[in-house]
């Protein structure tokens, strides 16, 4: 169940290799930016967030503000992957636009500070499955990826990775709210780098405490509809992040391998029908998305038809499972890193 991979084709061919296929990408104006879309699609969630907002504030009842909870969730999940192609700049020419549609969809709507989050997001790209560096495998109380991450545990955390098999079900209802908070210490912790962040989530407090009670909301209310969509967001969240690197094979040495075959056989694909893109964000096309991070996602369907026979032709493993498929895998794995033993 762990493993770790070995690196298979030389420097020079992987990169003539991830050219030609940039190349493919750039004639099919796959790389363009998504300026039409963003005039579309950011005022349309900008119009849904505020109508949530109203509607969960005001609700009559508390089944209704839970079902506006819901909507919220899903709205900031849209917020959320905007945010991320911003980070990566896939939506436009302009270094500023990205920041200021990063800022706006993901501190302004979401409380996860901008650039304090793309900083630890490029690392991971950077570092992907090589445990000293990775942030994203940074998270050794809760639960452990890999088995030196158990047999460093001692006390409570080791007794968390003996039941992580059941418990990390139950952790994803706080995966998003961990990361909100990890964020947002983040900024408070170097203020100096992050005095853009710190600005603009005042704003976000603004909007999400500073404005409800002065609509005269009651505090309570606004203490639910800042908490609960996120209760909903983690387990979602947590379904399409969870299965684009957990119990994929890990780095021994970066500099080992060519950026090609490095992101490539550390990451999952999912395979779903179409429609359900919007889901994912499109980036259940996880594959795609680390080697052309540039690409917007709801691109990276059709940069697939490119990436998967292009890899396949050269015999790198292209690792494309169903969704029920990849949970069941990342469940076996959770099982065997707590019981040190295949299931």
């Amino acid at each position: 169940m762990q493993s770790f991979a070995q690196p298979r084709m030389d420097a020079k061919r992987s990169q003539a290799l991830w050219q030609t296929m940039l190349e493919t990408i750039h004639e099919q104006k796959l790389d363009a930016p998504a300026t039409a879309r963003l005039l579309l699609k950011v005022p349309a969630l900008v119009t849904l967030g505020g109508l949530g907002l109203y509607a969960a504030w005001f609700a009559a009842d508390s089944a209704q503000t839970i079902i506006a909870c819901l909507a919220l969730a899903f709205i900031l999940a849209q917020f959320a992957f905007l945010g991320h192609d911003a980070g990566h700049g896939a939506l436009g020419y302009s270094r500023r636009i990205h920041t200021a549609l990063g800022q706006l969809c993901m501190t302004v709507a979401t409380g996860l500070a901008f650039q304090e989050w793309y900083g630890r997001h490029r690392t991971h790209h950077q570092f992907c499955q090589y445990e000293p560096k990775d942030p994203d495998m940074d998270v050794d109380l809760v639960v452990s990826l890999t088995e030196d991450s158990r047999r460093r545990k001692r006390g409570l955390g080791r007794f968390l990775t003996r039941c992580q098999g059941i418990s990390v079900w139950f952790l994803s209802l706080l995966f998003a709210q961990s990361q909100r908070h990890l964020s947002q210490w983040g900024v408070l912790l170097n203020l100096r780098a992050y005095a853009l962040d710190a600005a603009v989530l005042l704003i976000h407090f603004g909007l999400w405490w500073g404005l409800p009670l002065a609509l005269g909301v009651d505090p309570l209310r606004v203490l639910i509809v800042y908490t609960l969509p996120l209760f909903f967001l983690g387990p979602y969240l947590a379904a399409i992040f969870w299965v684009n690197h957990v119990g994929m094979p890990l780095i021994e040495r970066v500099d080992s391998f060519s950026f090609l075959e490095h992101q490539a056989v550390t990451s999952r694909t999912v395979t779903n029908p179409r429609a359900l893109d919007w889901f994912f964000g499109g980036l259940n096309f996880q594959i795609e998305h680390h080697l052309y991070p540039q690409i917007p996602s709801f691109r990276l369907r059709q940069v697939q038809t490119i990436v998967r026979p292009s890899l396949e032709a050269e015999r790198i493993p292209y690792q494309a499972v169903s969704f029920a498929q990849a949970v069941r895998d990342i469940a076996a794995h959770f099982r065997f890193i707590a019981k040190g033993t295949n299931p």
